[in-house]
């Protein structure tokens, strides 16, 4: 495996985030972790990217560690794309770009690191705006900036918190597809923190669900994604339909036009198990 994740458990002071999760990514896979706000999502995203550290539990890459590695090999083997609003913004495009190559050289960039940055640039549809400052930046570009600085990185595990978050549906789909057909391409594994699950169903080999901190689900879609887990999880009435092994998750809907949530879907549930 390229990406282990064992027996993980995180907290803030005495409020616990994570609880003894454990689930793994194939080389060559592309894994979505979901869940609904404040189940966990970035937090696990950082602690294997090594922005926090756990406080229990293990993460390795190829097998190694990466409690054992220094700061700049850590940055070798895992690349961190973090939300738009972490973007250095006094930096160039290219600037920013070339700061994934910074664990790969010593004083001053190779022609190898340019070359690096300008196909990541290329990859990422961004040459066009290269010399504008990120600050100048929508959204949207700017966190297509910092995916091409993770792809420049050239690492095994490519983490993605909430990336698509500030592009619109071009955007979207148009990253999904690069980040599956880099994971096959370059047999690295990547993790991508979303709240759309039918994106996730469409471009993700594999899907991990928190609720509560804990892991929930782990698998295909097509069979980590069962009604009772997602209501559970997400508080909202759903049906689950496949066909030809591709699975849809859209809102169940009554005769007057309405969708069950929260409170009214845990009074459901009470009536059921009487």
């Amino acid at each position: 495996m390229s990406l282990s994740v064992q027996h993980l458990s995180f907290a803030y002071g005495t409020r616990q985030i994570l609880e003894d999760v454990t689930f793994e990514v194939a080389s060559g896979a592309f894994c979505a972790l979901l869940g609904p706000n404040g189940s966990g999502k970035s937090t696990l995203v950082k602690a294997i990217a090594g922005v926090h550290r756990a406080r229990s539990g293990s993460i390795a890459v190829e097998g190694r560690d990466t409690a054992a590695l220094g700061r700049r090999e850590l940055a070798r083997v895992v690349g961190y794309v973090p939300q738009a609003g972490d973007a250095p913004f006094d930096l160039t495009v290219r600037e920013a770009v070339m700061l994934g190559r910074t664990p790969h050289f010593g004083f001053a960039p190779r022609a190898e690191d340019h070359a690096a940055v300008e196909d990541a640039i290329q990859r990422m549809g961004l040459s066009e705006i290269a010399e504008r400052s990120l600050s100048e930046l929508s959204g949207g570009q700017q966190q297509r900036a910092l995916i091409a600085r993770a792809l420049a990185q050239n690492t095994r595990v490519l983490l993605l918190d909430e990336p698509t978050s500030a592009l619109d549906l071009r955007y979207q789909i148009e990253t999904l597809q690069l980040v599956r057909r880099i994971t096959r391409e370059e047999g690295i594994s990547a993790l991508i923190a979303i709240h759309d699950l039918n994106h996730a169903a469409r471009y993700c080999d594999q899907v991990v669900v928190l609720h509560g901190g804990r892991l929930v689900a782990d698998g295909a879609p097509q069979h980590a994604y069962e009604e009772a887990t997602l209501r559970t999880v997400y508080e909202v009435d759903v049906e689950v339909t496949g066909h030809d092994g591709a699975v849809e998750v859209r809102p169940r809907i009554d005769a007057a036009g309405v969708t069950r949530t929260g409170g009214e879907l845990a009074d459901t549930a009470e009536v059921a198990a009487r």
